[in-house]
Parts: C-alpha cells; sequence; structure tokens
C-alpha cells in the first residue's frame, strides 16, 4: 500500500508542476506576476539597505508560504479527485 501512495504523491507533484506550467504559459497575467516576484527577488538580493537579518527572514517567509502553498496544491487536487470517483460512483460508472 505504501508504493501505491508513493507512486501517487508522485504522480500528484507531476501533474501539479504541468499544470503550473500550462498555467503560465496560458494565463498572461500568471505569466507577468510570474516575472515580477523573480525581478523584485533580485532585486531584493541586490538591496544594500535592507539588513541581512531581515533579507533571511523574508526568505524565510517565501520558503514557508511556497511549501504551504504546495501542500495546498497537492490537498485541493487530491480532494478533486475523491469527489470525482464519488461522482462517477453514484452515477453508476463505476462500483
Amino acid at each position: 500500500m505504501e508504493d501505491i501512495m508513493e507512486i501517487l504523491e508522485d504522480a500528484i507533484y507531476e501533474r501539479l508542476e504541468l499544470a503550473y506550467f500550462e498555467l503560465i504559459k496560458e494565463g498572461e497575467e500568471v505569466k507577468e506576476n510570474v516575472e515580477k516576484v523573480k525581478e523584485l527577488g533580485i532585486k531584493l538580493c541586490d538591496n544594500n539597505i535592507i539588513p541581512r537579518e531581515v533579507k533571511r527572514q523574508i526568505e524565510d517567509y517565501k520558503d514557508i508560504s511556497y511549501l504551504i502553498e504546495r501542500e495546498m496544491q497537492k490537498f485541493v487536487y487530491k480532494a478533486g479527485i475523491k469527489d470525482c470517483l464519488k461522482l462517477l460512483i453514484k452515477l453508476g460508472m463505476l462500483r
């Protein structure tokens, strides 16, 4: 069972990554915002006025936010799969 869960996790991660790149490709606003985040990150790193400790805290905040976002995406994706299966069962298409 553990092997199946690992395969499922890998498949979900791969699908989310593909969906992310597809979203960037098709969503002009998303693409622009991704570029803005990259530019802001570069400006932050190059900024000599902001103390190193504050920069480190901002990076920690960004890393933690990214982790939470990634876990939320996986959770929502799994919930969608479960909902889809429940619907197919109720419609009599699966047993």
